[in-house]
């Protein structure tokens, strides 16, 4: 055999020994997910307050941690493949997984309470005679914890409107057109959109985020909003990833407001494609899982 050619055979044979492990892990095939970076700012803090949340997304998977101011911390981890949400309490050191067979039998749960407080009627006279901060808080209590009860004024959700611009500017790098964002007529947020392409691993983001917002539907139509409130998982707080599906693209920059003054401020600081941990998308070892059932 000729040296050039049991040379070119030997360079074959260590090309493959060092493709084996490659392939073992499946990277060639598999692309790698994506961390994205976005910077919160909080004006109402003197001086303005930074913190920092990651995004985290591979497949069906999406991981977003929420800073600890945000209702106190913690992370959600969304999993398309298992078709659950686990949220994470770093806080308690606990976390609670939701299924759609643990979703069915809670919503069956609460609808037996909500039949069974029907049944319980609460004079005029009696709320009357409360103190008027008693009465509030036990209308309140009721509504959020059980839907409301008979007699109870019921108040129609603020419709979220959202109004495309046409301004375009260049904010964090990337090409954006302004969102502002109405409550019931007022201006709560202004979001600066980018295309998903235009953002390393935005189209594996849509992707993941259509796949957790059909799942939301199907929790929200069996429990609404008594688990967790109107206000969502983020609190208080406006949900700086929440115009993702309604303006069809990466809010670079989202700025909310409260009575006209800047309240808060998100800015996407990067996003890179990575190798994630098959744990990132999962509780954190140690923590305790909670059950659950109404409240």
């Amino acid at each position: 055999m000729k040296r050039s050619t049991l040379s070119r055979r030997r360079r074959s044979y260590a090309a493959m020994l060092a493709l084996l492990p490659l392939l073992g892990l499946g990277l060639l095939s598999a692309n790698p997910g994506a961390a994205f970076k976005i910077e919160i700012t909080d004006h109402t803090q003197s001086p303005p307050m930074v913190e920092t949340t990651e995004v985290l997304v591979e497949g069906k998977m999406l991981k977003m941690t929420v800073p600890a101011k945000k209702r106190k911390g913690g992370t959600m981890i969304y999993r398309g493949d298992r078709r659950e949400m686990i949220v994470v309490d770093d806080e308690d050191q606990a976390y609670m997984v939701f299924d759609e067979a643990t979703i069915e039998e809670m919503g069956r749960q609460l609808g037996e309470a909500r039949e069974q407080m029907k049944n319980m009627q609460i004079p005029p006279e009696v709320l009357e005679r409360m103190p008027k901060e008693q009465r509030e808080k036990m209308e309140k209590m009721m509504k959020e914890r059980l839907g409301g009860m008979p007699g109870m004024d019921e108040r129609e959700r603020p419709r979220r409107e959202y109004r495309k611009t046409g301004e375009r500017a260049t904010k964090a790098g990337y090409p954006c057109v302004r969102y502002d964002v109405f409550l019931d007529g007022e201006k709560v947020q202004e979001l600066w959109v980018t295309g998903w392409d235009n953002v390393e691993g935005g189209a594996e983001l849509r992707a993941a985020f259509e796949d957790m917002a059909s799942f939301f539907e199907k929790m929200m139509a069996s429990l609404g909003e008594r688990l967790f409130g109107d206000k969502g998982f983020f609190g208080e707080d406006n949900d700086p990833f929440g115009g993702f599906m309604e303006v069809d693209g990466f809010p670079v920059v989202t700025r909310d407001f409260d009575g006209g003054d800047l309240e808060s401020e998100a800015v996407l600081r990067s996003a890179t494609r990575r190798t994630l941990d098959p744990a990132d998308f999962e509780p954190p070892a140690g923590y305790k899982r909670r059950s659950m059932g109404p409240r």
